[in-house]
């Protein structure tokens, strides 16, 4: 009689653990789950400001998720750890800046240095791939200026910029930004085959 009690007890209790034990099973998977999914891919979220180095969120893996997430791949034939560590020393911007000095006016410019070796190991050959997430333009990674109408567009529509003064006011107080604009110092002389006046361009 008490070996069947026993018994009897035994599976009540398994019985009633079941459920604690299915969800302790699945926090502690949770936590030993890795953080790079099975494609070699890392997803970062979105809110994370990737383009400074920062790689806080990485391991989100909810595939419900997928929207509001950047995918790090490995770069060409690199792994995803060594990808993540590049990017982490060399981000977009500070990358971005060392391809400016350098004076490249074109996409040819650009595989004409590649192939003779004259990047260096802090630039990558395909900043195209390494930087996908923050990716704009070949345009925008040399620091090409805009178009005559691209530019007059920018100023007049979104900066409120409405006089050569007062344009010429903002490039001296904020170089860095009308560098990072794509904006040239002068646009009378720069864009002098499209210049007609003044009024024209900020009117």
């Amino acid at each position: 009689m008490m070996l069947r009690r026993g018994w009897r007890d035994y599976i009540t209790s398994v019985v009633l653990l079941a459920p604690l034990l299915q969800t302790s099973s699945l926090f502690v998977c949770s936590l030993l789950a890795p953080h790079c999914s099975r494609s070699g891919t890392v997803r970062l979220a979105r809110k994370s400001s990737i383009s400074v180095g920062s790689f806080e969120g990485v391991g989100e893996t909810d595939d419900d998720n997928d929207g509001d997430e950047t995918i790090i791949k490995p770069y060409r034939n690199r792994s995803l750890a060594w990808t993540l560590r590049y990017r982490k020393l060399n981000p977009y911007e500070k990358a971005r800046k060392r391809v400016l000095g350098f004076g490249h006016r074109s996409k040819d410019d650009w595989d004409e240095a590649v192939s003779s070796g004259q990047l260096g190991q802090y630039v990558p050959s395909y900043p195209d791939e390494m930087y996908a997430p923050e990716w704009v333009s070949w345009d925008e990674w040399l620091g090409i200026m805009r178009s005559y109408e691209d530019t007059k567009n920018l100023v007049t529509n979104i900066l409120g910029i409405k006089s050569l003064d007062n344009y010429l006011l903002f490039v001296k107080s904020n170089s860095k930004r009308a560098e990072g604009l794509r904006i040239p110092v002068r646009p009378d002389i720069y864009y002098k085959d499209d210049w007609i006046d003044e009024d024209s361009f900020f009117g």
